[in-house]
């Protein structure tokens, strides 16, 4: 067998392995961050679609988790602060269809040491310290009054 056949086997049977290795680094904490705060953004478009107005407590969102009640117990223990009763401005599928960039939810550690933050757009950024700090922050609503039967009720 000659030399220039044995090259260009060789290149045959190894051409279909080239860009078959994985080229992107392991998630780092801020791809994790993001994807844990987009999966916020539509546990909380959810709930405003479902409801009319958004939670005002985690224990609300828990009670309408619907589609995504591992959602919950994620968002839970991921260390996500979110800012209750933020009305969202767009809740159509895509997010970004508001200009809207208000802080709604972000990473425990971002005022610190900056990090992925989801946006009133719904919407991830990552931020500095210093932007987070200098971002404005979303607006919380009042919570819905309870209604007057719901109350005595209760009382009883």
């Amino acid at each position: 067998m000659s030399t220039r056949y044995r090259i260009f086997s060789l290149a045959v049977l190894l051409f279909p392995l080239a860009g078959c290795g994985s080229t992107s680094a392991l998630p780092t904490a801020d791809a994790s961050d993001g994807a844990a705060l987009q999966q916020v953004g539509e546990m909380l478009r959810d709930y405003q679609l479902s409801n009319g107005s958004p939670p005002h407590t985690l224990k609300q969102l828990q009670a309408n988790a619907g589609a995504s009640p591992g959602g919950v117990e994620q968002l839970r223990s991921s260390g996500v602060v979110v800012i209750w009763g933020a009305t969202l401005p767009d809740t159509k599928e895509e997010p970004g269809g508001s200009p809207d960039e208000d802080v709604l939810a972000y990473g425990k550690d971002a005022p610190e040491k900056g990090g992925a933050v989801l946006l009133l757009n719904r919407t991830v950024r990552t931020m500095t310290a210093d932007e987070f700090k200098a971002a404005p922050k979303a607006k919380s609503s009042a919570p819905p009054a309870k209604s007057p039967s719901k109350a005595r009720s209760n009382a009883r």
